[in-house]
């Protein structure tokens, strides 16, 4: 699937970047076909080359599945009616090259609480030629978060006749109010991308520092004469070509770290202010403005909501004396009583309180000012730190944007010196838990609108996952599956986050889907979650399941597969030369106890060999032992430290995969019960 999110909660500044939210009403049918009316205009499209429509394989990734013959964004910076706004044109074209990459005939756009997406266009040009448009009735908004009233919404849209060979290309504009800092792009898709290109024009009373990261060469935008109406300014533009694709999947570093991006803090804009850095003409130019900015905005909040919030604090302290006591119980009411929308982004402006008590949902950016306010409601001070988290990447410390920022965590100041540090974001994390995303990560820490970078405390919290896992083989190929799974740590907190928020048809929809990439094929019996709701234990899961690929009768063996709910089907590492570093910043700890029981009139054979492999980014244990003539254990145990490795190490890395599929593949053989025959694989 293309996706194309852009997330962005939106700033409220003086005189000239007010905004408000949008709310969709909730009469609004879950999905619902675009109007074809203006919104969709026609198109046209630049010519496909000669090259492009004969392309049938990268040289620089053999493996590759799609190509991206083009990734395209160009902005301007335009007046509309008492309010300026950054309008985006992105255009995208795809080659399919294999079956697989048929998974891009599918895409999603979301576009955020404060920018408005429209005009999609999209079409399918067939390898003969033939073109075929997506009409705009096939161009659909669902919704993608509700809470109560209030829904945010992405179109979606498949495109037709998605072949090997074809090509598939589509545009969409985007209304963006935000003007403190522009959104960063991103030149690398998913898949090899031939070309890259953004413009962006900016009018002549503004000025922006500009930052092109990991850009080759230390390349930067060329900067030309722009003129569109009455507006007249600067054009800057940079093309990227050949870009190896970016994939944000496990041992990936984050975006920042890994795919060249370019991005705009605003500087200066003459004779215009913003009130929450009490000046006018100069904005972001050092940490200070940036501390300064927040710190205005969350401050007022705090003061206007204040008397809103106290009585509902005092009702969630009644009785509680201890001042730590009362700091638990308030950090689990906020991180429990408004749930999270997962922004991964900072904008240096909160809604007011009085909303976040009615809505009941609160962002990054709420859940800090929340606390805070609700601290302060019982006489306890803190700060706030806007952190460059883990999953963002590395911070640039001579960049001074919001932008570099994931979210915002709390500081309760200790004897000493030291500070508790309180992130409200986790919604089910036990009280002191570090996540790894703050874990040693960088963070602007902020003190009566004073600013200090901090590298926040570095913890290794304990998680893992455990499967005790029951297989009982039937005559007809497929199995049943009996499991209990105990999950700790990082891997509770995740599943609780999917689980908590969701009505009981929803939670089983959810575990249907977990249990299906789990397991390809399995069909979910029955299920019991224990500790869902007490997020001080582990969360323990029972399931039953039919599975159909875990036996081969073959002869008068039955051969069963030893790995079920853990297994790598495919080495994940690529054979193509590979330019990223492996990151594992999230630490995996799976174990996993498989318990075969004979199929009747059988017993278990000779146990298959043992496997130990590893590398420098994880290791692998694999053995199995017969419990009788009744039944065979298997176990597997796989664990990956937090680290950071160089591309380098990829043959080492590529090597262990190779051998945790072979293990992973491993047979147990039953045979019948009065003749013995060596187990295998």
């Amino acid at each position: 699937m293309i996706d194309c999110p852009r997330e962005h909660r939106r700033a409220t500044t003086f005189l000239y970047l007010v905004l408000t939210m949008a709310l969709v009403p909730t009469s609004a049918s879950p999905l619902r076909a675009a109007a074809p009316d203006a919104e969709q205009s026609a198109e046209t499209w630049s010519n496909i080359t000669p090259e492009e429509r004969a392309l049938k394989r990268v040289e620089q990734d053999p493996e590759a599945d799609a190509v991206v013959l083009l990734n395209e964004r160009n902005g301007k910076i335009l007046r509309k009616a008492d309010d300026f706004v950054n309008v985006l044109d992105y255009h995208f074209r795809y080659k399919i090259l294999t079956e697989r990459g048929k998974r891009y005939g599918d895409v999603e756009i979301g576009a955020g609480k404060y920018s408005r997406v429209s005009n999609i266009r999209a079409r399918t040009v067939k390898p003969d030629g033939t073109v075929v448009p997506v009409p705009a009735d096939q161009i659909f908004e669902k919704v993608t978060f509700q809470v109560g009233d209030y829904r945010e919404t992405a179109w979606v849209f498949h495109f037709p006749a998605v072949e090997p060979g074809a090509i598939l290309e589509f545009r969409y504009d985007r209304h963006d109010n935000s003007l403190l800092f522009l959104d960063p792009f991103y030149f690398a898709e998913p898949e090899f991308t031939l070309r890259a290109r953004m413009t962006q024009a900016i009018p002549e009373d503004m000025g922006y520092t500009v930052l092109c990261d990991l850009c080759p060469a230390n390349l930067t935008p060329t900067v030309s004469s722009w003129r569109e109406g009455k507006a007249k300014g600067q054009m800057y533009t940079m093309e990227l070509h050949d870009l190896p694709g970016y994939k944000e999947e496990e041992l990936m570093p984050p975006p920042r770290d890994a795919n060249p991006r370019l991005e705009m803090v605003l500087e200066h804009w003459r004779n215009r202010a913003i009130w929450g850095l009490m000046r006018q003409n100069r904005f972001f130019i050092d940490w200070a403005s940036v501390a300064l900015y927040a710190w205005s905005y969350y401050q007022d909040a705090m003061k206007t909501g204040l008397s809103d919030i106290k009585p509902v604090v005092e009702g969630w302290v009644q009785g509680i004396t201890d001042p730590q006591e009362k700091i638990k119980v308030v950090f689990r009411h906020v991180q429990r009583d408004f749930r999270y929308r997962p922004y991964v982004n900072v904008y240096g402006s909160s809604r007011s309180i009085k909303t976040m008590l009615k809505d009941k949902f609160a962002d990054n950016e709420d859940k800090a000012v929340l606390l805070m306010t609700a601290l302060k409601a019982i006489g306890i001070e803190s700060y706030t730190a806007l952190v460059s988290g883990k999953n963002g990447g590395s911070l640039n410390p001579k960049f001074f944007s919001f932008s570099q920022f994931t979210h915002t965590v709390v500081a309760v100041p200790q004897a000493g010196g030291s500070y508790q540090w309180l992130d409200p974001t986790v919604s089910y994390a036990p009280f002191g838990f570090v996540n790894w995303k703050d874990s040693g990560a960088e963070a602007l820490l902020i003190k009566e609108g004073k600013g200090e970078m901090v590298t926040l405390p570095a913890k290794n919290e304990l998680s893992a996952t455990r499967y005790k896992v029951v297989v009982k083989p039937r005559k007809d190929a497929s199995a049943a599956v009996d499991v209990e799974a105990e999950f700790i740590g990082e891997d509770a907190i995740d599943l609780r986050e999917d689980l908590m928020p969701a009505a009981e048809t929803a939670r089983k929809e959810y575990l249907e889907k977990w249990l299906a990439k789990k397991r390809n094929g399995a069909h979910l019996n029955s299920y019991a979650l224990q500790d869902l709701e007490d997020q001080d234990k582990s969360l323990r899961l029972k399931l039953s399941f039919d599975a159909p690929s875990l036996v081969t009768n073959a002869d008068e063996i039955v051969l069963v597969r030893g790995c079920v709910l853990t297994c790598e089907e495919s080495n994940r590492i690529s054979r193509g030369a590979r330019q990223y570093p492996f990151y594992v910043d999230r630490g995996w700890n799976e174990d996993e106890s498989v318990v075969i029981q004979a199929p009747e009139g059988m017993k278990a054979s000779e146990a298959p060999p043992s496997f130990n492999t590893k590398s420098v980014v994880a290791t692998l244990t694999f053995s199995c032992m017969s419990q009788g003539e009744q039944s065979m254990r298997c176990s597997r145990t796989f664990v990956a430290r937090r680290n950071r490795w160089p591309a380098s190490e990829q043959a080492n890395v590529r090597a262990m995969f190779d051998k945790i599929v072979e293990a992973d593949r491993t047979k147990v053989a039953f045979s019948r019960a009065e003749e013995t025959t060596v187990g295998g694989r």
